[in-house]
């Protein structure tokens, strides 16, 4: 089984699909201004507003390059 093609098999659409729905909720929260740094484990990291802002662009690029195989799928 090759790494790369774990997630692009037809056979893993549900794993796909949770990972989206997980992806956009993040991107929602995002939009209504949710303060992630409020957030108990935030708060322990210090300043963890450049790692809330890393998942936030890996969330969109997810979004971006997953939901057009997945909904012409």
């Amino acid at each position: 089984m090759d790494i790369l093609t774990v997630f692009n098999d037809p056979s893993n659409q549900t794993i796909q699909i949770v990972f989206l729905v997980f992806a956009v909720v993040r991107l929602y929260l995002e939009v209504i201004g949710f303060k992630f740094e409020n957030l108990p484990i935030t708060s322990k990291m210090g300043d963890g507003k450049g790692f809330h802002r890393t998942g936030l662009y890996f969330s969109i690029g997810y979004i971006v390059f997953t939901a057009p195989g997945l909904l012409m799928a």
